[in-house]
């Protein structure tokens, strides 16, 4: 579904990533962690066609990304950016609307059934009481959901994100992570960038880091989420254990001590 091969991408010349080869197949669910700095917004920038690799090639369902037009990849792939800034006179409908860019006409040729999917995805996400409020008017993580919505509704195979659940709140988090998860089981393929090697472990089947714009570790969190590997990738001192329920290992860290 996705093939990333020998991909070597950065800005204005500087290499960030290092000859990435990746391929994530259809329904498969990848996180994608690492230090600040490891080449994670990179990676995603280069998948979604915003950054022009400096070698190498991202395919997208067996054709390279730059052959597709924009709206023709939008409806193959929806990407959630790190960085998206509120659109002030918008509500959280019309933001959400515009989730169906790929299927509608434009901003004024949206249809009925349009209107149904952006009211599902709201009412999903969880912000049915913020529909018709101004964006510019909410906190962090309600704009953070708001973008999530809009992500759904655009009902694409494939989801790539960066940092979905920023600024959200722990309760939050699980109910969007536990949104993904459903989504993947009805067929979504979905990589996403996170933070949190405790949620990574216990909602996505690979994981994948990087350090220093290198793929340093990929597996299952029981493969690659060691003491040695994380202490390694992150540079600090961690201790793993089991969940006490799942199963699944969960990373420990301490504070550093004289």
């Amino acid at each position: 579904m996705i093939r990333i091969t020998n991909l070597k991408a950065g800005y204005a010349g500087r290499e960030v990533l290092h000859g990435i080869n990746l391929d994530l197949p259809a329904g498969s669910m990848t996180a994608i962690l690492g230090p600040n700095g490891s080449g994670k917004t990179t990676l995603v920038s280069s998948i979604s066609g915003v950054l022009s690799p400096l070698e190498g090639r991202i395919e997208i369902e067996g054709q390279e990304v730059k052959a597709y037009r924009p709206r023709e990849l939008a409806g193959i792939m929806a990407v959630l950016p790190q960085r998206v800034d509120p659109a002030f006179g918008l509500t959280v409908k019309s933001m959400v609307m515009m989730g169906r860019y790929a299927h509608g006409s434009g901003f004024f040729g949206y249809d009925a059934e349009d209107e149904r999917i952006c009211t599902e995805a709201i009412e999903r996400v969880g912000i049915g009481h913020l529909s018709e409020r101004s964006v510019a008017e909410l906190s962090g993580g309600e704009f953070q959901r708001v973008l999530m919505a809009r992500t759904v509704a655009q009902q694409a195979r494939i989801m790539v994100l960066d940092e979905a659940s920023s600024g959200v709140d722990v309760a939050g988090k699980i109910e969007l992570f536990d949104l993904l998860k459903s989504m993947n089981r009805d067929g979504a393929t979905i990589a996403c960038v996170i933070h949190d090697l405790n949620l990574a472990a216990l909602y996505f089947d690979r994981l994948v880091f990087l350090r220093k714009g290198n793929l340093v570790l990929d597996g299952s969190p029981a493969e690659v989420m060691t003491e040695e590997n994380i202490s390694n990738v992150y540079e600090t001192s961690v201790a793993v254990v089991e969940h006490p329920r799942l199963g699944v290992p969960q990373v420990l860290f301490s504070p550093a001590t004289d």
